[in-house]
């Protein structure tokens, strides 16, 4: 429980320095607000249990969003930048598309 309570409030932590950073002017989604649509992810993200479907509901829709290659090259790098802060276990997140069947190209 009060790993959950920490991974919890590293997570505002994190979110809050990112909605200070804004994002850049040619980004179609910011930083903080992919890490904040992902929340649901956050509990397989950091180990605590296994996938769901509010999950990969909200990866997909995140995943449809960023439909340029700069697009997901921002994203990749807000979430390299900000998921070991997270508690985020890069093996779990590597598995999330193919388990969510989602196509990153």
């Amino acid at each position: 429980m009060a790993r959950k309570v920490m991974a919890s409030s590293v997570l505002v932590l994190a979110m809050i320095i990112l909605a200070l950073t804004g994002r850049p002017a040619n980004a179609v989604i910011s930083c903080t607000e992919a890490i904040t649509r992902l929340l649901p992810c956050e509990p397989y993200l950091v180990g605590f249990s296994d996938i769901s479907v509010p999950c990969c509901e909200a990866a997909a829709s995140l995943n449809q969003q960023a439909s340029t290659k700069d697009d997901r090259k921002a994203l990749c790098q807000c979430f390299k930048e900000t998921g070991p802060g997270l508690g985020v276990k890069q093996d779990r997140a590597k598995q999330l598309p193919q388990l969510c069947n989602i196509n990153v190209p």
